[in-house]
């Protein structure tokens, strides 16, 4: 059986949106395990690649079928676990102004999460070759110890890619020190830039108009700290319509634009965006990809999730798959076109 080579522990969470016109949709499934998952999915090239993508679901008894059927038809290995006297992890999130940008959540429900001990349970998941991450530094690092305890006690070999995304309500300037060292446990260091400013930029407001030379300068500061347990991870920073940076020690700072141009009339909705980025570059950089081929997998990813409210929608027709009618493969040819347009201005 071959090896798993992406494993997720954020939340799937049901959320019940309500936009500014009244519509109200319930069951709507998110959370950054789900959207990251997706991503992963996304970037795998087949069904055998899809089967090496872990899942580990902790729903309540209230779970959706629906929800666990798209799951188990994306093909991907899926542990589901039940809490019988528990409701699933459940969200209320209300849209304000247009175009869905300004947005408040809240959980409605107590949250279910897997942890890194629960790894334990599961061999095959716990042996997965990446690991995607979104925690606070100082769970991360907690997160990672027991990780390579478990590893270890049972029996598994080689050092797993670690992927984080650092939880937005930890990206403060005073836990700055502690965003560096967790940064030093990980291959892969990835905030948004707003994330990003509001951790790093030391005595300054966050200003209002996008400067990708603070971005860049700020990204080179962190890389110079140390990323990765030998120094050579990458600082990769999403920065929405603006595109992507990525930097590290042997890859000079290169910027991607965006799949879609903020005026796009595909952009629907960004939530999940970011962490369907993330599962997308992780699966590719755990397959050999360099950087940039791994980024632009992950802009690629992000495309579809932006498309719509909620899971893009996947089919197969003689034998082709296709999510929103679109082949992965032919999103990803049309994005190294725009960038040889843009290069070629």
């Amino acid at each position: 059986m071959a090896d798993i080579i992406f494993v997720s522990l954020g939340m799937v969470v049901l959320d019940e949106i309500r936009f500014p016109d009244g519509k109200v949709l319930c069951n709507v499934p998110g959370g950054s395990g789900l959207y990251s998952t997706l991503g992963a999915r996304l970037a795998a090239k087949d069904a055998t690649t899809s089967e090496r993508i872990g899942c580990l679901v902790l729903a309540g008894s209230d779970f959706p079928d629906t929800v666990a059927e798209t799951l188990r038809d994306w093909g991907i290995t899926l542990r589901l676990q039940q809490v019988a006297d528990r409701l699933s992890t459940r969200g209320l999130l209300q849209y304000q102004g247009i175009n869905f940008k300004d947005q408040v959540f809240k959980y409605t429900t107590t949250p279910l999460q897997h942890t890194t001990a629960d790894l334990a349970d599961h061999p095959r998941i716990l042996g997965s070759l990446a690991f995607y991450f979104l925690a606070s530094p100082q769970d991360l690092e907690v997160s990672v110890s027991l990780l390579q305890v478990l590893r270890h006690h049972n029996s598994v070999p080689a050092q797993p890619l670690l992927v984080w995304e650092p939880a937005p309500a930890s990206c403060r300037t005073e836990l700055r020190n502690e965003h560096l060292r967790a940064a030093k446990l990980v291959d892969v260091y990835s905030p948004n830039h707003t994330e990003l400013l509001a951790a790093f930029q030391l005595g300054n407001a966050t200003p209002t108009i996008f400067d990708c030379n603070i971005i860049e300068d700020l990204a080179l500061q962190i890389l110079e700290s140390g990323v990765g347990p030998d120094g050579q991870g990458a600082v990769v920073i999403r920065c929405g319509e603006h595109g992507s940076l990525a930097v590290s020690q042997s890859y000079s700072a290169r910027w991607f634009p965006a799949f879609y141009d903020s005026t796009s009339s595909k952009v629907i909705d960004a939530t999940g965006a970011g962490n369907s980025f993330l599962g997308a570059l992780t699966v590719k950089l755990v397959e050999g990809a360099g950087l940039t081929e791994a980024v632009i997998m992950g802009l690629v990813a992000a495309s579809f999730s932006i498309e719509q409210i909620g899971l893009p929608e996947r089919a197969v027709t003689d034998g082709t798959e296709t999510w929103n009618g679109v082949g992965v493969s032919s999103r990803v040819e049309e994005y190294q076109a725009k960038m040889k347009r843009l290069i070629g201005k």
